[in-house]
């Protein structure tokens, strides 16, 4: 490439040849205004006239149509002079060449600017963008009096048009905005329109045609102005619009906007389903490799953050289909299931060993073979470190194992995840009567560098009414322990499950399978307020169990010594005020019903032998550990994960705190911690969207059995999609990563200076306001001051974490200091942060 040496604003800056002013200019950070241009997107002047298109209801016919936009597409802030030219130019179409002398703020390019933003602002409500007080406006209490219809979007204080408005300056003779009443459309799922914000820059005209290939949008040029909206019918759905996000993210103003109530795409944050994995799971990534047919690909972006997909893939709870924006359109993708599809799809050879370090030299023991501790183990293996651990059970897998039943997750599943420990060198020590023969004494005795105590909570609540040692009261987890064992108790007649859990859920649906004639949950909480997920509820009723919310159990009935039935009183209240668990009971309703066993399922609680050791060693709170953050403890190498410290939790957020102290483990033992291990995605995020995956496609499900016939036995419920039907659910995400991947626009310099000598010295003593801002650009500080100039080298002096400053001219100091806080506080709903140390609340 061709280099060639410009001079912009009398500044030497050699570039490519062919690059535009505008491009050259960007990246030698001097700023040209500008609206219609977008560095991901072609000129505004090549966009295709459409035919017509719908703003609404309403069908608009072009005056042109099948002929490109031309020059009068151009938002024409973005002029400059070139030497020799007799005439400004648009800097975002005119290439550099070499010698080209260009001047970016002349006085003729000033006019110009103005007049063009003049002509857009006469379009475009803009009163707000004048008003003295628009910084913190709630824009509902309008002093000024200015009709709704004439005031700026909920973007005012983050609106692009609004800086370069700033920078360029809004002319004294602007026209006054006159409404136009066009269509603001709000039913329409993830984003809302409004077209009397739109500037006709036909952005999101060319991110939906050129960018995403969806040619959803169009523009058309009618009565001696642009029109932009949607080219094949009124609705997004029914004009197959792909919900991308791409037009919004473009959009310079409020004309579209993402709804406020939903989980939005950021650049700066985590996606909706990924911020809501425990484990922060690439899901975009793996769903676009399943419907691209690249299993082994999709299972290696999986089990970069977990350790075992396909356990997830039977058991997790997947909160990222609740968070998925796909939901809103229709249905969410089915995450999950296609997690479990490609586990189990892809042989375990496929992927290859995992790659290990060199030995360490470091030994750890770690207490507990459920998640957290199976997971710590991989990832502390495969860092390098001797891995050993011990469980009081005969076989490892904890919960995983000895209550979850097979309908869900297979024991063979299991088996096959765990076979990668065993492959790396970990040592399983079964059957170690942990807190009666062996505990951390002696672990640290055997030379251990770190112990980890990962135990979960193997053990149910009991409920101690009357009559609760009765035979045939059973406690939840020891229930389904013994049904996963040796499908025993023998049940029949009536059976009764105390909670509204999903371990109450799976009791319920265990016992139907034991030989119980009838089932019926009784829990405490209302039906919207149960903690067991929708889809399970929905499953034990449709095998035939009755739910019975807002009743507890007052006693337990005994004829002749034996188990009859329980005396239910009405429960008006689970929660306190405070949110605190603190049932509150109607006496005088109360009920009896029939039972001939009982299965009590309110709860879970750490092994107490366990916990009594642990207490003895390190101190523990009711039935869970002390730790910090960082899973540490008072006890030098000993750390403590899972429902250990959080409580009874999911598998998921298991896994994830497992990933987390292996992290923290290893960075104790010296060690650099786990490494973000991503597989190479290079070429996977084509910006194009494919013409097969429909927007209007159904969510696919997997095959359920027939609730009659699977009542009867341990088989599977569901079945794993095959690759077509897995193919098809993968198409169905909208790909909002692809989102986060559009280029940012340059705004306007901010006006904010560095807090340094010669910044300060520039500074006229006047009195005024100065506002102090971090590193991050948050204003930490508002203060009024006879003195500007020595009042900022005080704060240099003593900076604390301010970075940069600005300041502004008043008299009247003191009522603009108590103006800016109150607009600070009304924007961001706090007061600044305390910099300095001035107290701002004596101020309110």
């Amino acid at each position: 490439m061709e280099m060639v040496t410009v001079k912009i604003n009398d500044s030497a800056i050699e570039c490519a040849e062919g690059n535009s002013i505008l491009e050259v200019a960007d990246s030698a950070g001097i700023y040209i205004p500008r609206l219609c241009y977008h560095p991901d997107l072609p000129s505004a002047k090549d966009v295709i006239w459409a035919e017509s298109i719908y703003q609404d209801e309403t069908k608009i016919i072009s005056e042109k149509s099948g002929e490109k936009t031309g020059d009068g597409a151009h938002c024409n802030l973005c002029l400059v002079d070139i030497d020799g030219n007799a005439e400004p130019v648009n800097a975002c179409i005119t290439s550099v060449e070499d010698g080209m002398v260009i001047r970016t703020d002349t006085s003729d390019v000033s006019k110009l600017r103005k007049q063009a933003l003049s002509k857009i602002l006469a379009g475009h409500p803009h009163s707000c963008l004048t008003c003295a007080q628009k910084e913190g406006c709630s824009r509902t209490d309008c002093s000024s009096n200015v009709p709704v219809e004439e005031r700026c979007c909920r973007l005012l204080g983050q609106c692009e048009l609004e800086k370069v408005s700033d920078f360029i300056g809004i002319p004294g003779d602007t026209p006054k905005y006159i409404p136009k009443q066009y269509p603001v459309i709000k039913d329409d799922p993830l984003f809302d329109r409004d077209y009397n914000l739109c500037i006709g820059c036909l952005r999101c005209v060319r991110a939906c045609t050129d960018l995403r290939k969806a040619d959803v949008m169009g523009a058309i040029w009618k009565d001696d102005r642009i029109w932009v909206g949607t080219k094949n019918a009124a609705g997004l759905k029914e004009a197959e619009c792909r919900f991308c996000g791409a037009c919004v993210e473009v959009c310079p103003t409020g004309a579209l906007l993402d709804k406020e109530a939903i989980p939005a795409v950021r650049r700066d944050a985590p996606l909706p389903c990924v911020g809501t994995c425990p484990a922060g799971i690439d899901i975009p990534h793996y769903l676009k490799l399943i419907a691209l047919g690249r299993y082994s690909e999709a299972l290696a972006v999986i089990k970069s953050s977990v350790p075992f997909p396909g356990i997830l893939g039977y058991v997790c709870f997947h909160p990222c289909e609740t968070n998925c924006r796909r939901g809103e359109v229709d249905q969410a993708v089915a995450i999950c299931d296609l997690k479990r599809f490609v586990a189990d799809k892809v042989p375990i050879e496929e992927l290859g060993s995992d790659h290990k370090h060199p030995d360490s030299g470091k030994k750890i023991a770690i207490i507990g073979s459920g998640p957290a501790g199976l997971t710590a183990a991989y990832y502390l293996g495969l860092l390098g470190h001797q891995v050993d651990i011990f469980d009081n059970a005969e076989k490892p897998g904890g919960m995983l194992r000895h209550a979850i039943p097979d309908y869900r997750l297979p024991p063979e599943i299991l088996d096959r995840e765990l076979e990668a420990l065993k492959n790396m060198g970990i040592n399983f020590n079964m059957n170690s009567r942990i807190g009666v023969e062996l505990g951390i004494p002696e672990l640290k005795s055997r030379g251990y560098d770190s112990i980890l105590v990962a135990a979960g909570t193997s053990a149910s609540k009991a409920l101690e009414i009357e009559n609760y040692d009765l035979e045939g009261v059973y406690l939840g987890l020891d229930f389904l322990k013994s049904a996963k064992l040796s499908r025993k108790p023998e049940l029949s007649g009536d059976v009764v499950v105390i909670g509204g859990g999903n371990v109450a859920i799976d009791a319920a649906m265990t016992a139907l399978r034991l030989g119980a004639d009838k089932v019926r949950l009784i829990c405490l909480e209302s039906s919207d307020e149960m903690p067991a997920h929708d889809w399970e509820i929905a499953q034990a009723e449709e095998e035939g169990v009755t739910i019975n919310p807002s009743w507890g159990p007052k006693r337990f009935i005994a004829i002749d010594n034996k188990l009859a039935g329980i005396e239910l009183r009405n429960c008006t209240k689970v929660f306190d005020e405070r949110g605190a668990f603190n049932p509150q009971y109607d006496e005088n309703e109360l009920s009896e019903i029939p039972a001939d066993y009982v299965i009590v399922t309110i709860g879970q609680e750490t092994d107490r032998k366990l916990m009594s050791h642990l207490d003895s060693q390190a101190g523990s709170t009711g039935d869970r550990f002390k730790a910090d953050d960082n899973f540490t403890t008072n006890i030098d190498c000993l750390f403590v994960a899972g429902d250990l410290v959080r409580g009874p939790s999911s598998v998921v957020e298991a896994i994830a705190d497992g990933r987390r102290v292996a992290d923290v483990i290893d960075k104790y033992l010296g060690g650099s911690g786990l490494a973000d291990d991503i597989p190479d995605l290079a070429g996977l995020d084509d910006p194009a969207l494919k013409s097969d995956e429909s927007i209007n496609r159904p969510r696919q499900n997997a095959n359920i059995a027939e609730p009659s016939i699977r009542k009867s036995n341990f088989n599977l419920i569901s079945k794993t999609f095959d690759e077509q039907i897995a193919k098809h659910e993968a198409q169905r995400c909208l790909q909002c990563h692809l989102r986060q991947l559009i280029n940012p626009i340059t705004l306007p310099p901010e006006h904010w200076l560095i807090l340094n000598q010669e910044n300060v010295e520039s500074v006229p003593r006047i009195e005024g306001v100065f506002q102090l801002l971090d590193a991050d650009k948050k204003v930490i500080r508002i203060t009024g001051a006879m003195d500007l100039r020595e009042s900022l080298k005080e704060c240099l002096a003593n900076p604390g974490e301010a970075k940069y400053y600005i300041w502004e001219e008043d008299p009247m100091y003191t009522k603009r200091e108590s103006e800016l806080i109150q607009q600070h506080l009304q924007k961001h709903g706090e007061l600044p942060g305390d910099g300095m140390g001035d107290d701002l609340d004596d101020l309110f």
